[in-house]
Formats: structure tokens, C-alpha cells, sequence
């Protein structure tokens, strides 16, 4: 394994990559995301009839998701179930989004809190809309 795998590369850009999901309860997903696993919501953007259009959340740790409502017209609104990698700076983090993930009635747990053999602390869960999350202190290659 090499040493500095689990570290960002000195002067590599900030993270410009965004996953984007959709929630047929746009509610509870940012319910998940802010309360459950840590995010802050910095922008929602709802059309007249109360659908989000256009929603973004952001990471402490550095990026972010983006998200709207499951089912609308277009390509994003049609989105099904996606997958989602959160990096956490400390193991502390995922510890304290652990005991709130325990503790949430929106979420099943697929893998439970562990220590992998390539050095992530992490667990994976599965949000009421299907989404997958893993948070986890790797951070790639």
C-alpha cells in the first residue's frame, strides 16, 4: 500500500466533481444530508407548485452533491437511485454520522461501521429513496 494514498496530492485542484441524485421526498433527503450525515444546504431552488428544481448541498470536508425531485420532466428528474462516496478528513467524523445513521428511520444499513484493509474507517447505507452512501476517511488513490 502506499503511505500517502489516503492524502490529497500537494497543489491538486479543489474537488470540481459533483454527484447529482434525485428524492421523491426531497424533504427527507435533506433531512439525511444535513442532520444524519453533516452537510450544510446552500442553495434550493422550487418551481411554484413546490418541486425542487435544483438543489446543493455541501461537504465540510470540501465538495458537495447536487439534488432535485425524483420523477419531474427531463433527464435530471429521471434519475433512479444513485451511489455516493462521502470522504471524511477525520475518523471522527464518521464515527459521530455513525451513531446518527443508527438512530435514523430513513435508512438501512448495508455495511456497518468497519475498518477496511486499504484504510478507510467507513460504513454504507441505503437512503428511503434507494440512493447508496458510503462515508469513509479514504480518499482514493
Amino acid at each position: 500500500m502506499n503511505e500517502n494514498s489516503n492524502h490529497p496530492t500537494a497543489g491538486s485542484p479543489a474537488p470540481s466533481v459533483w454527484p447529482s441524485l434525485s428524492f421523491t421526498d426531497v424533504d427527507a433527503g435533506i433531512g439525511l444530508l444535513t442532520r444524519t450525515l453533516g452537510f450544510t444546504v446552500t442553495a434550493r431552488y422550487q418551481d411554484e407548485n413546490g418541486t425542487t428544481e435544483h438543489a446543493e448541498a455541501r461537504w465540510p470536508d470540501g465538495g458537495g452533491v447536487m439534488f432535485g425531485s425524483r420523477g419531474t420532466p427531463g433527464a435530471w428528474g429521471a434519475l433512479g437511485p444513485q451511489g455516493v462516496y462521502v470522504v471524511a478528513a477525520e475518523p471522527a467524523t464518521v464515527d459521530r454520522a455513525w451513531a446518527r445513521v443508527q438512530e435514523s428511520n430513513w435508512v438501512e444499513i448495508l455495511e456497518p461501521l468497519t475498518d477496511t484493509d486499504y484504510g478507510s474507517h467507513q460504513f454504507t447505507i441505503r437512503d428511503g429513496d434507494g440512493n447508496l452512501w458510503t462515508m469513509g476517511t479514504y480518499r482514493g488513490a
